[in-house]
């Protein structure tokens, strides 16, 4: 699956509050539950299990929150942009998150997983598309510079 393909419209949902980590994935599964079949709870805890394992806090106030989950026939990725940063269990190696790619794939997918995330990091090297994400004014914006990022890096 490429990146581009994966960005939809309807999944990007920009200055959410949060006052935490935790706040933040809940904004996003919420999110979730109220544009897929998926259970906003389900999806919430899926993903604060992932991140028991290890910080997916990127850095440059970007993160890339992921899980697998059963009962899913294909990826789906979920944009989500804070109106504030929050600390992402990154022990101030980070700044705070404001940013995140939100990845959940079915467990009998775990190669497209893996291209999925390897070409999400791969386009938030790209400094001009990090601050155009940030500071993105509408949810087509965001989608119009994933694609573009993707188009220079042949994804």
């Amino acid at each position: 699956m490429k990146i581009r393909d994966a960005v939809q419209l309807e999944m990007v949902f920009l200055d959410l509050e949060a006052g935490d980590a935790e706040g933040a994935l809940a904004a996003v599964a919420h999110e979730f539950g109220e544009h897929t079949k998926l259970e906003s709870d389900r999806v919430l805890n899926a993903l604060i299990e992932r991140e028991e394992l290890g910080s997916t806090s990127v850095g440059n106030a970007f993160a890339i929150p992921h899980c697998k989950l059963g009962n899913l026939d294909a990826i789906v990725v979920a944009l989500a942009r804070l109106k504030d940063g929050v600390d992402f269990g990154n022990s101030g190696k980070h700044e705070p998150v404001r940013f995140f790619f939100v990845v959940l794939s079915p467990p009998d997918q775990p190669t497209e997983h893996l291209q999925v995330l390897s070409q999400i990091a791969r386009i938030l090297k790209n400094a001009e598309l990090r601050e155009e994400l940030l500071n993105a004014p509408e949810p087509a914006d965001v989608v119009d510079s994933i694609q573009r990022a993707a188009d220079l890096e042949g994804l």
